[in-house]
C-alpha cells in the first residue's frame, strides 16, 4: 500500500492509497467513500481486490479523515460540489497512470451518487453502488425520517450557525464536516429531489450522461438506504445507465445483520465480497 496526494482541481492537496497487486490484471477500482467516512474502513476490501489482481485506489474528501491540511472551519464553503472535484481529480490521475486498463467505480452511500455531481464518469466503465440511495427521507421508516428531520432541519442549522461546522459525531455520524458540506446533505435528505434538486441551480450535475452498466446493491436491514430509495435512485436518477439491481437479505447469506456498513468488513470477505468478483469479472 503506497500513501501520497493527489492536487483536487482548485489545488486543494487530497489523501490517497494504491494498493499494488503482484499479478496484475489490468483492471483499477476506485473507492468513492460515504459522508464522513475515511477512507481506511475500505483498506481491507482495497487489499482484498489488489490480491485479486486490481491496482486499487482509495481516497479521502477534503477535510475528512487525511485530507484535513486546512481547518474544517476555513472550508466552511466547500460542500458536495467539491467533493466532486476531489474525485474527479483522483479519477483522472487513476486514468492517466493507468490508461490501458478497464477502470470500475465502488460507491459506498452518497459515494454512489458522487459520480454524478462531477463529468467523473468519463473514466469508468463499470459500476457497483452500495448503500447508495434516493435520499428524500420521507422514503425511510418513520423513526428514521423523525430522526433525519430533527437533525438536518434543526441541529445541522443550530450547531454550523453556532461552531462553524457540523459535529456529526455527536450524532453517530461519523467524521466532522464543514458547514456547506452538512448543509449539502440537508438538501439531499430533505428536498423531495434529492440530488436532483442540484441540478437546478448554477451547478450542473451529469447523470443523464452516465449510460454504463451500473450494479446498484440495497440491504434490507439498511437504514440509511430503504430497498425504495435504491430503487427510485435506479429508475429516477441512473434512468440511462444499464441499471442492475439486487436487493441482500441478510439471512440469506447465513447473517444476523449486514446494515449499512458491514458488507465492507472483512469478516464478510468469503461471504460478501465475491459480489464484487462476479460484477467485476475479477
Amino acid at each position: 500500500m503506497n500513501s501520497f496526494t493527489i492536487q483536487s482541481n482548485d489545488g486543494y492537496p487530497i489523501s490517497a492509497h494504491e494498493f499494488i497487486p503482484k499479478n496484475p490484471t489490468n483492471k483499477t477500482i476506485v473507492f468513492a467513500p460515504a459522508v464522513a467516512v475515511p477512507q481506511k474502513f475500505y483498506f481491507n476490501i482495497a487489499n482484498y481486490l489488489a490480491e485479486k489482481g486490481c491496482n486499487v485506489f482509495t481516497f479521502d474528501y477534503r477535510s475528512i479523515g487525511s485530507s484535513n491540511s486546512k481547518s474544517i472551519k476555513s472550508l466552511k464553503n466547500h460542500g458536495f460540489f467539491s467533493w466532486a472535484m476531489d474525485f474527479n481529480a483522483v479519477s483522472k490521475y487513476v486514468k492517466t497512470k493507468f490508461p490501458n486498463n478497464t477502470q470500475y467505480m465502488v460507491g459506498h452511500s452518497y459515494g454512489g451518487n458522487s459520480v454524478g455531481f462531477s463529468d467523473a464518469f468519463q473514466y469508468y466503465d463499470k459500476y457497483i453502488t452500495i448503500g447508495s440511495q434516493f435520499g428524500f427521507y420521507k422514503h425511510f421508516t418513520p423513526r428514521m425520517r423523525f430522526l433525519i428531520y430533527l437533525n438536518f432541519k434543526f441541529f445541522v442549522p443550530i450547531t454550523t450557525s453556532i461552531l462553524g461546522y457540523y459535529p456529526s459525531g455527536w450524532f453517530g455520524l461519523g467524521r466532522p464536516l464543514t458547514t456547506k458540506a452538512a448543509k449539502d446533505w440537508a438538501v439531499f435528505l430533505l428536498h423531495p429531489d434529492s440530488m436532483l434538486h442540484f441540478t437546478k441551480g448554477s451547478s450542473k450535475t451529469y447523470y443523464k450522461k452516465i449510460k454504463e452498466s451500473m450494479l446498484l446493491i440495497s440491504i434490507d436491514d439498511d437504514l440509511f438506504a430503504p430497498k425504495k430509495s435504491v430503487d427510485i435512485l435506479a429508475d429516477r436518477v441512473y434512468s440511462n445507465a444499464l441499471t442492475t439491481r439486487k436487493h441482500l437479505n441478510p439471512s440469506d447469506y447465513n447473517l444476523k445483520t449486514i446494515g449499512h456498513f458491514d458488507f465492507f468488513r472483512k469478516k464478510n470477505q468469503d461471504i460478501l465480497w465475491p459480489i464484487i468478483d462476479q460484477w467485476f469479472e475479477l
